[in-house]
């Protein structure tokens, strides 16, 4: 059956079974949440519920600032001075507001417009722009009741991801892309100039306005940046403008309007940030936003910041109450009277409420809400909300009789004051419990999915351990036997470690021992190779040394970095490993030369000479523009004046970042098509060398590729990682050394298809990379990009997170082929094939621990994470780079 082993068509054949096992589990993994169709209305009250009072507020303006974490508002030191004023003086209500995972912001828009806990799929689709699949047009939202019951009118200004959420909602709208990171100020110039002539104006009932700067800040630079705090008072400024505007405009409303209620004003953060910056994951730091109520009436009506007496006790975050970010959507209901959302799962917020008979009224609303929804996800739970008042005794569901014997206290008592504590209670308990029945109800896995998916995961990676079996992987039993036997029980205890969330999260230190230890049995299998000399043993067990070294280096240098902490450090060593990048490339460039037996006038060397001059020209004008570019996008102040006076060359002095980034990218294209045509030229002159054997390990030119790429990957790479690619070089220039110096002994192609895995993952963690989503960094994402394109974007994005592990791609390429020319055998196939066994045995191992632990307290938090890393590591790293942009190289520069 495996006859075809060797063959092209088995491995795709095998890599197309994988990926459309992938992509069926993942339906069924990922399925969209299921929300209730169609739109609460007021006539659904049941008759023991008394209809919806007058609303507090007729006006609202909602203001998102994104990743306004709770301590940027809350705590000391910060830049909100006017919202900070208004806390002291009582006339705001402060909160932190705790999101879900993942805290990425179409997800958190979801929850705070639909009081619904959004699922994992939405942290994929919330970075493509042009996605419609996840509007909630015909999903029950707080925007919709608002706005269609009284006929109201709404403008929106920012984050566009609204407008694709909410179309045709707003009457008035100007929306700016939100993953344009490295704009930190005409993204929310572009909201602030609406403030004056719009909210001056009385043409609107609600105004949402979604701010980005400060989320962007935090990408680039984290929440220490030192334009962090200017930004923070950017936002205050804008705030408290507003609140002057709605405050003349109340003052005179309340005189001209008789039934004028007064405007509320919301500031809150859909998510916050960790310590680097990012979020999409579950720490304290990322789920912990800040959400402040603010009304000239809590100034104007004393009586309406009076707290009700029945406050539970909840925990406390800077002095200040925590509550539930989807909390929001019913209390926004009860304070403009509309119906509460059908697939709301938050509770009213307390604090709001001056009247404890108030708050419980609209209690009962919120009750008897999730009762509903209740009712449609657990059918038993009908006759306890259809007729409570005979239910109270019935104890089939426990939380249908806390909602029965709730109704009927109340309809006995009324709101009595004796029994107003134990009313609510019970309404509270079931709210409570109802929460926790339907969070468990929402998570749909669709199994027959996922199961088909791990069967199709499987048959690929039996598929591809037969190949190995075939080509004697197995079968070992030369001198290679002990990196054998380890790294098959390495591959076994790798995938068995995906059952644990511990060893998932800690992933890093895995492949930080596995690297270590295979070079460790590198030096010890270097002292009994046969056939060499002593000399030839030496200098192997040196190599081996020096990458133990050299990987102890690397892991130490974030640490070296944080304790010395000298400023500007990061600019001398991108120079320098710019410059080593240019000098190795342009050493192994001059290596490439051919001299034909028949061309007496030399023409040939001299096309070559000049290919490789304007090759050398163009690697050494990529290099500069990587580092001007660099330290021209750099915001901090460490950089010296030597570096910024490059900056006034003509070539780029009227150039803007993004058409400097467009032309580095032009110019390595131009370097790619160079090197292309370079290897045309060698190709056309050996066959002219009558004389000469065809193929030796110089034509490598794949080894120059390996230092063309370094200034690409460090321009989408932070300056401080820069170090690493200068040791990376090192550690792959030793192992082609190892290599050359046994080209008689020819090692296996197995043994550099391991090293290569190791190292790539290795680096990946190396960079600051983990398995979680806050981990991804978009600052680099957007350089030459002018304007938002998904799949450019997306292409970035994968490129800066992976730039280090892509460099043992590219170095893996030039390992394989080196051995090619030498040993007259397909090296490249069996790579794939021994790549791709390691990655598939992974994947089917993570696959069956994510189906078989699908409830454990983790699945989204840790191993749904990890599953959407391992899918980019199989089908992008593998797949599109590993091997179809191998097998292009091969074809062109080997």
């Amino acid at each position: 059956m495996f006859l075809l082993g060797r063959n092209r068509l088995t491995t795709a054949l095998l890599a197309c079974i994988q990926i459309l096992g992938i992509a069926i589990f993942c339906k069924g993994f990922f399925p969209y949440k299921v929300y209730l169709p169609g739109y609460a209305i007021k006539e659904d009250l049941p008759s023991y519920i008394r209809e919806y009072d007058e609303p507090h507020f007729d006006r609202l303006v909602f203001i998102v600032i994104d990743a306004l974490r709770n301590d940027f508002v809350l705590g000391k030191n910060n830049g909100f001075d006017f919202i900070q004023h208004q806390i002291e003086k009582k006339a705001a209500y402060p909160f932190t507001a705790r999101a879900t995972a993942p805290t990425v912001t179409m997800p958190r828009i979801k929850a705070l417009t639909t009081g619904t806990i959004p699922s994992f799929l939405d942290a994929i689709l919330n970075i493509a722009d042009s996605d419609t699949s996840s509007s909630l047009h015909y999903y029950d939202n707080w925007l919709y009741q608002f706005k269609n019951n009284g006929n109201k009118t709404m403008h929106f200004f920012g984050d566009d991801t609204w407008i694709r959420l909410f179309p045709d909602m707003f009457d008035k709208f100007d929306g700016t892309t939100s993953f344009y990171v490295s704009d930190t100020v005409e993204v929310d110039v572009n909201v602030t100039r609406h403030i004056q002539p719009d909210l001056t104006q009385s043409d609107w009932d609600a105004v949402i306005l979604h701010y980005l700067g400060l989320d962007h800040i935090g990408h680039l630079g984290g929440p220490n940046s030192p334009l962090m705090l200017p930004k923070q008072k950017e936002m205050d400024r804008a705030i408290g403008s507003i609140y002057d505007i709605i405050s003349a405009q109340d003052a005179v409303r309340m005189v001209e309007e008789p039934n004028a209620k007064g405007t509320l004003m919301i500031v809150c953060g859909d998510h916050g940030m960790n310590e680097i910056g990012n979020h999409g994951g579950s720490s304290t730091e990322e789920t912990s936003a800040a959400m402040v109520f603010l009304s000239p009436q809590f100034e104007s009506r004393p009586s309406l910041h009076k707290k009700a007496s029945i406050i539970e006790k909840r925990p406390m975050v800077m002095g200040f109450p925590v509550i539930d970010q989807i909390d929001i959507v019913p209390t926004l209901a009860s304070l403009f009277s509309f119906p509460i959302p059908k697939n709301n799962l938050g509770k009213l917020i307390p604090d709001i409420y001056h009247d404890d008979k108030l708050y419980l009224h609209h209690l009962q609303l919120n009750a008897f809400q999730l009762g509903q929804l209740l009712c449609r996800m657990t059918p038993d739970m009908d006759v306890y909300i259809r007729d409570p008042l005979n239910a109270v005794d019935n104890q089939l569901n426990e939380a249908g009789q806390l909602y029965a014997k709730a109704v009927h206290i109340h309809q006995q008592y009324g709101a009595e004051s004796a029994m107003l504590l134990q009313i609510i209670s019970y309404y509270e308990q079931f709210i409570t419990l109802a929460q926790s029945h339907l969070v468990d109800i929402a998570t749909d896995y669709s199994l027959p999915h996922m199961v088909t998916g791990i069967v199709l995961i499987l048959m690929s990676a039996f598929g591809f351990v037969a190949i190995q079996y075939e080509l004697g992987f197995f079968m070992e039993k030369s001198i290679w036997g002990a990196q054998l036997y380890f790294s098959v029980i390495f591959l076994v205890m790798t995938s068995i470690s995906m059952f644990a969330s511990s060893f998932i999260e800690e992933e890093q230190s895995t492949w930080y021992y596995m690297t270590q230890t295979f070079f460790l049995l590198m030096v010890v299998q270097c002292g009994y190779i046969p056939n060499v000399t002593l000399s030839t043993r030496l200098y192997c067990i040196g190599i081996f040394v020096a990458e133990m070294i050299l990987l102890r280096l690397t892991l130490a240098w974030n640490m070296i970095s944080k304790i010395t902490q000298v400023q500007g450090l990061q600019w001398p060593i991108l120079a320098g490993v710019l410059l080593a990048s240019v000098c190795m490339g342009t050493y192994h460039l001059f290596k490439q030369t051919k001299r034909p037996t028949i061309d007496v006038h030399q023409t040939a060397t001299i096309i070559q000479n000049i290919i490789k001059s304007i090759l050398v020209i163009i690697n050494v004008l990529t290099a500069v523009l990587v580092f001007v570019y660099k330290t021209k996008a750099d915001s901090s102040a460490d950089v010296p004046m030597i570096y910024i006076n490059l900056h006034s060359w003509e070539l780029i002095d009227k150039l803007s970042l993004i058409e400097l980034g467009q032309l580095i990218y032009n110019y390595s294209g131009a370097g790619l098509f160079v090197l292309i045509g370079l290897c045309y030229v060698l190709k056309r002159t050996e066959q002219m060398n009558l004389d000469q054997p065809s193929g030796s390990y110089t034509d490598n030119l794949v080894e120059i590729l390996v230092y063309m790429v370094v200034p690409l990957f460090l321009l989408l790479s932070s300056p401080k990682d820069a170090i690493f690619y200068l040791l990376f070089m090192v550690q792959f220039q030793l192992l082609l050394t190892w290599q050359r110096r046994l080209s008689e002994v020819h090692p296996p192609v197995w043994v550099t298809g391991l090293l290569v895995t190791c190292l790539s993952h290795t680096s990946f963690f190396l960079m600051g990379h983990t398995n979680s989503i806050a981990s991804i960094d978009l600052s680099n994402a957007y350089i030459g990009v002018n304007g938002y394109n998904t799949i450019l974007i997306g292409f970035l994005t994968f490129v800066s997170n992976w730039s280090g592990s892509l460099f043992w791609v590219v170095a893996g390429w030039a390992l394989c082929f080196d051995k090619e020319p030498t040993s007259g055998k397909h090296h490249f196939r069996e790579y794939i094939n021994l790549q791709s066994t390691v990655l598939s045995m992974i994947l089917s191992s993570l696959s069956i621990a994510v189906t078989l632990l699908r409830e454990h307290l983790f699945i989204w938090t840790v191993f749904s994470p990890k599953y959407l890393y391992q899918v980019a590591w199989t089908c992008l790293f593998h797949w599109v780079f590993h091997v179809f942009l191998g097998i292009i190289s091969k074809s062109l520069l080997s």
